[in-house]
């Protein structure tokens, strides 16, 4: 079915605004406890894999709730009217700076970013479950998805070129955490209004953990799909964990950083334009495959660069066109495996799927953060002072190298992923010829009653 641009745009917008808040906080929330709040690396390391764990937790369980969900607005559309207001009050929490002690800095940093986490959960399971219910189309599809992923880039350009110099020019994280918050909930009510649920499901039975379970397990192409992105998230969080830390001492051009982002980011909008083109020639799964490859490889390239600046940002440049690529097509390709879910099960559960992502990245995000934060303690890192040689070597090491060659291994699960564009196709004519056929069923039951 086809898709307006006034719903893809509207859909997008919810997207910008979720992005706003949490690259902010994924992006500065250390920097801000080290640096501004007073909080040691190590105990920070701690506190984002425990958070993140839990977290995590949290997905599949309002996956199951999302699954389960009847309403007048239907089921996704009803979490993201009230949901974003608590989520952007707690962002604005996160980066209060209460006079306290120690101990208390480190309880309060533990409360207000676990409640952020649960919050993020409530708005981002049912925001992304939706991009299955706006359309079954495999080509729309890939629209749908691709503009909130571009938004979703926008904003963390322009979170990355624009906090530094706002805290600066303000001097509060407080007040631009307030902006990214108000921000944030203005966009995803856009989204609330303008955006309908089209492919729906009528569920006469309750979905339970029993089916969710079971939805995962014989969904093989989801968990060969989560596998390469966990693994190449993480990557990607703890490798940007280093990013300012890279800047600030081993390349001693901290004001560099917001260029650094910016060629960063950019680069992947354009990447991003070219997926719906690359991926019907050469189909999801290779093009997946290539834009990860092409990611790492550059990622090893780098650390023969050192301190060469316009190689430096050339090779940035050419890792974020690959890594633009990959992004969109993985986004996309989770979507598609909610209709062989479907098809392996005979239980559609948007939610499940998607909550089964959102898990992955958090359990991502907290391995990832968490080896960030306590590499920066065991390689001898201290705040605000010269390091040492030896803490930066490693620094440089795990900024390219490292996730270079982890990125290369990311991509073996991926080549085993069976579904292609034509496997989809069949399944989709199946599973629509099995909902009329239930349908017919129920409407015959329904005459003798």
């Amino acid at each position: 079915m086809k898709v307006s641009s006034k719903t893809i745009l509207s859909y997008g917008l919810g997207s910008l605004g979720q992005n706003l808040v949490y690259i902010l906080t994924v992006s500065y929330l250390m920097l801000f406890y080290t640096d501004y709040f007073g909080i040691s690396a190590a105990a920070v390391g701690t506190l984002f894999l425990i958070a993140r764990i839990w977290d995590a937790l949290i997905d599949p369980v309002m996956g199951i709730i999302v699954d389960n969900t009847k309403s007048r607005w239907g089921k996704f559309r009803p979490y993201l009217l009230v949901a974003p207001v608590i989520m952007a009050g707690l962002t604005v929490l996160c980066f209060l700076q209460p006079n306290i002690g120690p101990a208390a800095k480190i309880i309060y940093a533990y409360v207000t970013y676990i409640m952020w986490g649960m919050s993020y959960s409530v708005v981002d399971v049912p925001y992304w479950s939706m991009t299955s219910a706006i359309t079954d189309d495999p080509k729309e599809r890939t629209k749908v998805v691709m503009v909130p992923r571009v938004m979703a880039i926008i904003a963390a350009l322009f979170v990355s070129v624009f906090t530094l110099p706002l805290v600066k020019a303000l001097n509060s994280w407080v007040l631009v955490s307030l902006i990214y918050a108000v921000l944030c909930v203005v966009f995803f009510w856009i989204t609330f209004f303008n955006v309908k649920e089209q492919v729906t499901v009528e569920r006469s039975e309750k979905f339970t953990f029993r089916d969710a379970f079971r939805v995962i397990k014989l969904n093989q192409p989801l968990l060969l799909l989560l596998l390469t992105m966990l693994l190449e998230d993480i990557v990607t969080k703890f490798r940007g964990a280093f990013g300012i830390y890279y800047f600030k001492y081993y390349l001693q051009a901290e004001n560099l950083f917001p260029i650094f982002s910016l060629v960063s980011i950019v680069p992947i909008l354009i990447g991003a334009m070219f997926v719906p083109m690359i991926s019907k020639r050469l189909g999801k799964k290779k093009t997946t495959i290539i834009g990860i490859v092409g990611y790492g490889v550059v990622h090893i390239a780098l650390f023969f660069v050192g301190k060469s600046m316009i190689p430096f940002f050339t090779l940035t440049i050419l890792g974020a066109l690959f890594f633009g690529i990959a992004t969109i097509t993985m986004s996309a390709m989770i979507a598609d495996c909610v209709e062989y879910g479907e098809w392996k099960t005979g239980k559609r559960a948007e939610g499940t799927v998607f909550s089964s992502n959102t898990f992955r990245s958090k359990f991502a995000g907290a391995i990832g953060g968490g080896i960030g934060a306590y590499m920066l303690s065991g390689i001898g890192y201290i705040p605000n002072q010269t390091q040492t040689g030896t803490t930066l070597v490693w620094m440089q090491l795990l900024f390219t190298i490292i996730p270079g060659i982890l990125l290369l291994i990311s991509v073996v699960p991926l080549i085993k992923y069976p579904l292609t564009e034509e496997t989809y196709e069949k399944i989709l004519s199946e599973i629509k010829m099995k909902r009329e056929s239930n349908k017919a069923k129920a409407e015959t039951l329904a005459k003798f009653q």
